[in-house]
């Protein structure tokens, strides 16, 4: 210490590595391969070392631990891995023989040389600032021909520096009708810049939409085209945890196509054709610490909590106002199986209050995807036991094996309801069964659940389609577990 001059305490051709230090015995404890299987040995200060283990198996990963005065190393056995403690070896134990770990005497650094540096021109280096250079990282795009009406046509690309501190989203998209013109008119883009190279994340973007869209059911049919600006906040509080505020100015001209509902009892219906600027406003709170496998969350929980409101400045009322949250927990039952518990809660109010659909294969399962269970009040509750059932399947072939990924089971039950004012006579919708999963690759993993439905009160109100009100259930979908 008082010289600063630095030595070997272990030396020559093997591997030393994952050396601990103990207050307790004055010695560094470390895995090394000079005697072909990984053992654990031990060196002091002045370079004295011994052998702590003698394993048939190998032992890796040691760590001295005051409290029961022994070694706890890992190795391997019985086909797994497992942790040991060992007791310190006496001194007579041929285990514990005194061993050179390194050569005699004082051992220098391998000297080497820099021959630029002998150069003025290479010796000095000035520091230059940080020049962001965008690339490319990601692009898909898509095309959709149906015959008689159209074609449709977008793709998307992301952009970013070499520390991803600035990135650019693109997303363009366009229909194409019966000429060149309905190609330029029903154009819709979206641009996104996002900077996080301080803690507080911040983006703006603006967009322009045009097109025919639903929220949640077929009974809320719109034309619209919009444009306007956008920008983002995001305010981290830990690793796991953030808040997110978002601000959205635009000019909407939408005109609603609401067919009569037999159901509706409320007698109150918007304005058909709206015209006017937007405001809207968004706060979130966001926790996840989620821990994944190929088809999902296994472990920890996630938690997203918001508020929004939409106001329409130009008549001077509120367009819509939302709250929803949904929380999510993985308990564990073994190293890969764990039971999932979700719940969502979804509460939307204003002029035109915006729906939710909560069924199909990520929801409600056993009942259709889109339309139908949807409403502007809705809650959703799922509860699932996911297990492994195969690691791979490997199944042979005359010119050789093909293997297929390993298939993860799961046993569920669904509840769920969702209303609107004017139809809040809907009744309790629910479903059990067994689920299948299986990641054929990133981000696809095939989904196949079978089970029963079961109701409770007025499910007519939903209008569902005859092939959803049978009591027995087959549905084939993908996707990642909730």
């Amino acid at each position: 210490m008082a010289t600063g001059a630095v030595r070997y305490l272990t030396y020559g051709d093997w591997r030393d590595e994952q050396p601990r230090w103990s207050a307790e015995t004055g010695r560094i404890y470390f895995a090394s391969d000079r005697d072909a299987t990984p053992q654990i040995y031990s060196v002091d200060s002045s370079g004295a070392g011994r052998r702590e283990t003698n394993t048939v198996n190998g032992a890796f990963d040691p760590q001295w631990v005051d409290r029961e005065h022994g070694l706890v190393f890992g190795g391997f056995a019985d086909l797994s891995y497992n942790l040991y403690v060992a007791q310190p070896l006496a001194a007579g134990d041929s285990a514990a023989r005194a061993i050179a770990l390194a050569p005699p005497g004082d051992r220098a650094a391998p000297e080497w040389t820099w021959a630029e540096l002998d150069n003025p021109h290479y010796a000095r280096a000035d520091a230059s600032p940080y020049e962001r250079k965008f690339t490319l990282d990601f692009a898909a795009g898509e095309a959709v021909l149906a015959p008689g009406v159209g074609s449709a046509q977008g793709a998307v690309f992301l952009l970013s520096d070499l520390l991803s501190d600035h990135q650019v989203y693109f997303a363009l998209s366009s229909f194409q009708g019966s000429g060149f013109g309905s190609l330029l008119d029903n154009f819709n883009g979206t641009v996104f810049y996002l900077n996080q190279s301080r803690r507080v994340n911040w983006g703006v973007g603006a967009f322009r939409l045009r097109g025919l869209f639903y929220e949640g059911d077929f009974r809320s049919i719109f034309d619209e085209t919009s444009s306007g600006a956008f920008a983002q906040v995001r305010y981290p509080l830990s690793r796991f945890r953030r808040l997110e505020a978002e601000y959205r100015l635009e000019h909407s001209n939408r005109f609603d196509l609401l067919p009569a509902d037999p159901f509706d009892q409320s007698g109150v219906s918007p304005e058909l054709h709206r015209v006017g600027w937007l405001a809207s406003n968004y706060f979130s709170y966001v926790e996840d610490n989620t821990l994944w496998l190929p088809t999902g969350p296994i472990d920890g929980g996630r938690l997203n909590v918001t508020g929004g409101l939409v106001n329409d400045v130009s008549h001077g009322r509120f367009d819509t106002w939302v709250a929803s949250i949904d929380y999510r927990r993985y308990l564990r039952t073994s190293l890969r199986s764990a039971v999932a518990v979700r719940f969502i809660g979804y509460y939307a109010g204003g002029e035109r209050p915006r729906r939710i659909n909560i069924g199909g294969s990520w929801g409600l399962r056993g009942y259709p995807r889109y339309g139908y269970v949807a409403g502007t009040r809705a809650w959703l509750v799922n509860t699932e036991w996911r297990f492994p059932i195969t690691d791979f399947l490997s199944v042979g072939f005359p010119f050789g094996v093909a293997r297929f990924p390993g298939v993860e089971g799961a046993l569920f039950t669904d509840l769920g309801r969702a209303w609107t004012p004017g139809v809040s006579q809907r009744g309790t919708l629910g479903s059990a069964g067994l689920g299948l999963r299986m990641p054929v690759g990133p981000p696809l993993v095939l989904r196949l659940d079978t089970g029963y439905r079961f109701q409770s009160g007025n499910v007519d109100a939903y209008g569902l389609p005859a092939s959803s009100r049978g009591t027995k259930f087959v549905d084939f979908f993908f996707g990642f577990n909730y």
